[in-house]
C-alpha cells in the first residue's frame, strides 16, 4: 500500500497524559515521566523490527539526543526503551515534550502496522 493510500487516521485508543501508554494487540508505548519532564519511551511489539532507526532521526530533527538505548527480545517480540535528553543537556518539558510524543506516535503506530 503506498502512503498516500493510507487512510489519515488510525483507530486506536491513545492516552497522552502523565504516565501514559498506548496499546494494542501487537505494540504498546509507554512514556515515562518525572515531574513536568519527558524522560524516556518503551516500545513493546509483536515483530521483530526495531524502531530506533526512524526514532532517532525524528528526535534528532527535535533536537534530542539518545542518551541510553535498550532492547530486548522475549517470547512475543521485542521491547525498546529509549532514554533522551536535549541536545544541550536540558530537559525535555513544555512544548518539547508535546512535540517529542507527537513525532515518536505515529512513527511507532505506522511502524507496527501490517
Amino acid at each position: 500500500m503506498r502512503c498516500a493510500d493510507r487512510p489519515l487516521t488510525v483507530r486506536r485508543t491513545v492516552t497522552t497524559d502523565k504516565g501514559s501508554a498506548v496499546s494494542d494487540s501487537t505494540n504498546s508505548i509507554h512514556f515515562e515521566e518525572q515531574g513536568s519532564e519527558l524522560r524516556a519511551v518503551e516500545i513493546g511489539s509483536s515483530r521483530r523490527i526495531p524502531v530506533i532507526g526512524s526514532l532517532h532521526r525524528a528526535l534528532l530533527a527535535l533536537g534530542i539526543v539518545v542518551s541510553s538505548y535498550h532492547v530486548r527480545a522475549g517470547a512475543t517480540g521485542l521491547v525498546e526503551r529509549v532514554v533522551f535528553e536535549r541536545r544541550d543537556g536540558g530537559a525535555v518539558t513544555g512544548k518539547l515534550n508535546a512535540e517529542t510524543r507527537a513525532a515518536i506516535l505515529p512513527l511507532v503506530l505506522s511502524s507496527h502496522e501490517g
